[in-house]
């Protein structure tokens, strides 16, 4: 019996870490290595469509993501004996993604943030929103990350399976397939209550989502927000739908010193363990991964995809789950319904769906934020409805898993520690979940990587059959 069970270990550099972790792929078919040279540079630069950023064995590293950029990708194949040798770590190129290390945040931002957020108070919503306006319009200009999505992550991770695939005598490369009862993707709503109007807007907004079929979870802002925190938290628990944590009052200066984030996040998760919340979210998607260690939570939620509609830039450049440390996050993948009702002025649904079908496309995760705030007046809670009802028909014509947050932290937890067992010429997934999981492979299908998801009768056939029988191997 072989047994690959990649258990996420995060001890010493290994270049295959992350694509074993994002695949739950035997190990034997991660077989990467980085080039040692003596010119190293450190910046920008492509493999295929993904930016990276990151040390690469050449001086033509770009110190801008909008400069044309070098691409490491040709040239890059497999040796005779099926090693690939890469002139970066993608590992490295893909933690710099996930943590947005790729950005530069000078010290004037963070005194026009704190200016701003003195101000806001006094600021009307108008001028707030011409401001955010203003900032989109500016990064909109950039080429990266790219706008509506960016999957750079999920870009480097399928070249690295193409490289993979392109090694001799390889054909397929089964792997364990990324959500349950083999669902292309996973959806989560999630409802961030700010003020007390949207406290008293809970029950009307649960009951809209009840009549879709949908549970969702609310992030509640434990101190000082809205009146009746104890009995708001009875009320939706009784019906089923999850608690968050949101922030500590809501100020915009949790992330501002790491100091005062040590004091409030030692008051956050005292009122996460009282009311038994697992999640966390914080205010107006202001972050710092490297201080995650700090949160006492299952997962967090405040990393968006493409930041370019928040008030800190940025964005992880995936659509799919990962961990920072022991925290498992949950990026926000899709526009913000503030961001689309009040900085886009736009009343359709377009963007939504143009966002959710290029998630689907790389078997993401679609998440929302909709406040209840703002699904009061009934030009928003059309638009609203319009969204349920489209989440509705995707339900039932396309697999897709409308699940909880805390359901998605708990399966990709399990799915870390799944591994594949080559067992008397059979794949077998094994570990806690796994009659849930599924068995996939990935192939070439003229040149692009493809997924297929194996049935009853494939999980049970020879494990030789990714291999080309060897009049084959010259072909490759």
């Amino acid at each position: 019996m072989v047994m690959s069970k990649n258990s996420g270990q995060r001890a010493g550099p290994n270049p295959a870490r992350a694509f074993l972790d994002y695949f739950r792929c035997p190990s034997e078919f991660a077989r990467f290595r980085v080039v040692p040279e003596a010119t190293v540079s450190k910046g920008f630069f492509r493999f295929g469509p993904a930016v990276c950023f990151a040390d690469i064995a050449t001086r033509s590293a770009s110190n801008s993501p909008s400069k044309a950029l070098f691409d490491a990708l040709p040239g890059t194949r497999p040796s005779a004996s099926g090693e690939i040798c890469l002139p970066f770590d993608p590992e490295e190129a893909v933690k710099n993604l996930r943590l947005e290390r790729y950005v530069a945040r000078p010290r004037s931002d963070l005194l026009l943030h704190t200016f701003y957020y003195l101000l806001r108070p006094v600021l009307p919503p108008t001028m707030r929103q011409w401001l955010q306006r203003l900032v989109f319009r500016r990064r909109r200009t950039c080429a990266f990350p790219a706008w509506p999505i960016d999957c750079s992550v999920e870009d480097i991770f399928e070249q690295l399976m193409a490289l993979t695939l392109h090694a001799p005598g390889v054909r397929e490369i089964p792997f364990i397939w990324f959500w349950p009862d083999g669902n292309d993707s996973a959806l989560m709503m999630t409802h961030d209550v700010e003020k007390q109007k949207g406290a008293d807007h809970c029950g009307f907004l649960m009951d809209l989502d009840d009549s879709y079929g949908i549970k969702a979870a609310f992030q509640l802002i434990p101190q000082e927000a809205y009146k009746g925190f104890d009995e708001l938290v009875s009320q939706i628990r009784a019906r089923g739908f999850e608690m968050n944590i949101h922030d500590l009052d809501h100020d915009g200066r949790l992330y501002e010193q790491k100091g005062l984030f040590e004091k409030r996040a030692s008051k956050i998760n005292k009122y996460g363990q009282q009311y038994g919340m697992e999640g966390f979210r914080s205010g107006s998607m202001h972050r710092n991964q490297e201080w995650f260690d700090m949160l006492d939570f299952q997962y967090d939620m405040s990393v968006p995809t493409v930041s370019h509609l928040e008030p800190q830039e940025g964005g992880c450049c995936t659509v799919t789950p990962y961990f920072v440390d022991n925290v498992l996050e949950l990026p926000l993948t899709t526009i913000q319904d503030h961001g689309m009702f009040y900085i886009l002025l736009d009343r359709s649904i377009d963007l939504w769906k143009q966002q959710i079908e290029m998630i689907l496309a790389h078997h993401g995760l679609i998440s929302f934020i909709v406040h209840p705030d703002y699904i009061t007046r009934p030009a928003e809670c059309e638009q609203y409805c319009e969204l349920l009802k489209h989440i509705l028909s995707l339900r039932e014509t396309r697999s897709i898993w409308v699940a909880l947050p805390g359901e998605i932290n708990r399966w990709w937890r399990e799915r870390s520690q799944m591994w594949l067992v080559s067992e008397g010429g059979h794949w077998q997934i094994r570990g806690c979940g796994s009659d849930r999981a599924r068995l996939a492979f990935a192939t070439l299908v003229e040149g692009k990587v493809t997924y297929r998801i194996a049935d009853r009768l494939d999980a049970d056939a020879d494990t030789n059959l990714q291999l080309a029988p060897p009049e084959e191997l010259g072909s490759n």
